[in-house]
């Protein structure tokens, strides 16, 4: 067991950091470095919640060693959003740390100037005031944790850790609408999960300046610049390519070697932006798709990333659209006007040829290059040197009609409720526009054998090109949501004293009657779980798992199942109360179960409601 105790000191509230962590193979395949240091790699990752911004700053992250020597991993205060890491994991900081045993890790995060905006019951972004739990505005939260397990946190010798931040927002934040439906309360009582087994599939994000290139090795380094750092390293970070890897530099689309010699004669410094995937086995990181130069907003260039709900000629209407301007500011519109015309530049992921403004339809998800104006619109257009990127996009659907094409019943596009999108002249007349009732999806020769009506599932593709439906999508993955990690989340205001039906060696079974939230997520597909014939049973997972206890200021993590349920029984024994439960994992609908990789449950005294 791990145990994480808190406390408060000047002021300051001590809160649990949940750190679980297991030893890495040699960094680039050596194991015999005569260096008295290791690597540590750290990225930042989220899972999907109710909320459209989460903005804070993180001013802290260090690790204790057992001799008592602290190190710090954090060169800077870094501000960053949690919802902009859904669906990619970002590279944080890459350290160099003494080799040894550390048995505490610490985080400060500070709320003084946090930006939050959650969704309300009808889909649309309202400010959110955080809180802890007495009800007093936050200030600075420093999360600590204390590893009791006997072996600690090793870091050895020329071998690398590598560890990815979760900060669970759904279980860490309880949501109030405020009584006049126009802002909410969120009180904060964070649990952040890192662990070198979270996410291992999820793509990665690498931002910052090139240092160096080797082209015959095909890789080159990275001076890690993460979210919106400008003038501080990060750290450094070496990135294999592929053969196959596309490039853009400057605006130009480059496919393998072409690209990498490119890039090979761009001044050391040039902003650069990778997207790929970290191999745990090889401990490298390879990027599928590089952005150098001026397709990075950096110096001069702004830049806006979200997702088309309305289109009317050449003007877009992003939702939930993130801006980072040119000097590295962060701003966030619920909504925001895109200007494009013919001399637009347009690429498409996964493609190393131009597109064109016609291809841009309603759902697409896009990164744009441009300049924001004082009035609030971004230009793209020619004149501003604009630049589209039309990234892959994600519909969360059930099927309604297995045949040619696909047809499904629409329930969220890149995790927004369909209610935003307007699909006025996406068809190539007005009867024609794509019904999200009946979306008709191309899927070409993709294998549907385990798909069949009703079925939830998970699409990724493209948005057929805008006046031309039907079909209304291209798609390039249709996944039985089986196949996908699902979430339950179940909460109580206060606590139900009864909301554990039984613990044993099958499973945890709970009860959702008088619950203010009781829901399944898959894939951007939210399910009431009043609609299901049983409410799922949690049962331990057969991968390595954490099992977590919150209590209080208090949090313990298990990775057996056994002592898990011994202490949650104890827990019961002494009359305390559910009040949340948050799960990942497998879910089999025909056994009524969820098999858990990541499980929290938090208690209460009813008496208190502490």
């Amino acid at each position: 067991m791990l145990q994480f105790l808190s406390k408060r000191l000047n002021g300051r509230l001590w809160l649990p950091l949940i750190v679980s962590t297991a030893l890495l193979g040699g960094c680039g395949g050596s194991s015999d470095s005569d260096t008295d240091n290791g690597s540590l790699y750290i990225s930042l990752t989220d899972a999907e919640g109710d909320f459209n911004q989460y903005t804070v700053d993180v001013t802290g992250l260090k690790l204790y060693r057992v001799n008592g020597a602290v190190i710090e991993t954090l060169p800077n205060t870094t501000r960053l959003d949690f919802t902009q890491y859904i669906d990619v994991s970002e590279f944080l900081t890459t350290a160099t740390v003494p080799a040894g045993i550390y048995e505490k890790a610490e985080i400060t995060i500070d709320f003084d100037n946090a930006e939050i905006t959650v969704e309300d019951a009808d889909g649309n972004s309202i400010p959110g005031t955080p809180v802890d739990v007495d009800g007093n505005p936050l200030g600075s939260l420093t999360l600590t944790a204390s590893i009791n397990g006997g072996e600690g946190f090793v870091i050895r010798r020329g071998k690398v850790a590598s560890l990815t931040v979760d900060f669970n927002l759904e279980a860490s934040n309880r949501v109030v609408i405020d009584a006049g439906g126009d802002s909410a309360t969120v009180t904060v009582e964070p649990i952040l999960v890192a662990s070198t087994d979270l996410d291992l599939d999820k793509t990665r994000r690498a931002r910052g300046l090139l240092d160096s290139v080797n082209v015959a090795e095909q890789q080159f380094v990275l001076d890690i610049r993460p979210f919106q750092v400008r003038h501080v390293s990060h750290g450094e970070l070496t990135v294999h390519v592929t053969d196959d890897s596309l490039y853009e530099i400057d605006g130009v689309s480059y496919t393998g070697d072409e690209g990498l010699n490119a890039l090979a004669g761009l001044p050391v410094g040039t902003p650069v932006v990778a997207l790929g995937r970290f191999d745990f086995d090889t401990q490298q990181y390879t990027a599928d798709e590089i952005h150098a130069g001026s397709s990075v907003p950096w110096d001069g260039m702004d830049g806006a990333r979200g997702s088309v709900i309305a289109r009317d000629g050449n003007s877009l209407t992003l939702l939930g659209a993130s801006i980072e301007t040119g000097d590295g500011r962060i701003v966030f519109n619920d909504e925001l006007t895109v200007l494009i015309d013919e001399d637009t530049r347009v690429y498409k992921q996964g493609s190393a040829n131009q597109a064109g403004i016609a291809d841009i339809s309603i759902g697409q998800r896009i990164s744009v290059l441009g300049q924001f104006k004082d009035d609030g619109t971004f230009d793209a257009t020619g004149a501003s040197d604009g630049v589209v990127r039309m990234k892959y996009t994600d519909l969360g659907a059930t099927v309604v009609e297995k045949g040619n094409n696909l047809v499904v019943d629409l329930q969220s596009i890149n995790h927004r409720s369909i209610r935003h999108y307007d699909f006025s002249g996406t068809g190539i007349d007005a009867a024609n526009d794509a019904d999200p009732n009946q979306y008709e999806v191309d899927t070409g020769s993709l294998p549907l054998y385990n798909i069949d009506p009703l079925d939830p599932v998970w699409i990724r593709g493209f948005p057929t090109s805008f006046g031309s439906a039907p079909p209304d999508f291209e798609a390039k993955t249709v996944i039985d949501v089986s196949n996908l990690l699902t979430r339950l989340f179940v909460s109580w205001a206060e606590g139900n004293g009864n909301g554990v039906i039984t613990i044993d060696d099958s499973g945890l079974q709970i009860t959702i009657d008088a619950a203010d939230k009781h829901v399944l997520k898959r894939a951007g597909i939210v399910t009431d779980l009043n609609e299901l014939d049983a409410v799922p049973a949690l049962v331990p997972g057969s991968l390595p798992s954490l099992y977590s206890i919150s209590e209080g200021m208090r949090v313990e993590v298990y990775h057996r199942w056994d002592s898990f349920m011994t202490a949650v029984q104890s827990r019961l024994d002494e009359g305390r109360a559910l009040q949340l439960v948050s799960a990942q994992g497998r879910y089999d609908p025909a056994a009524d179960q969820l098999e858990t990789r990541r499980l929290v449950l938090r208690f209460v005294n009813p008496t208190t409601g502490g």
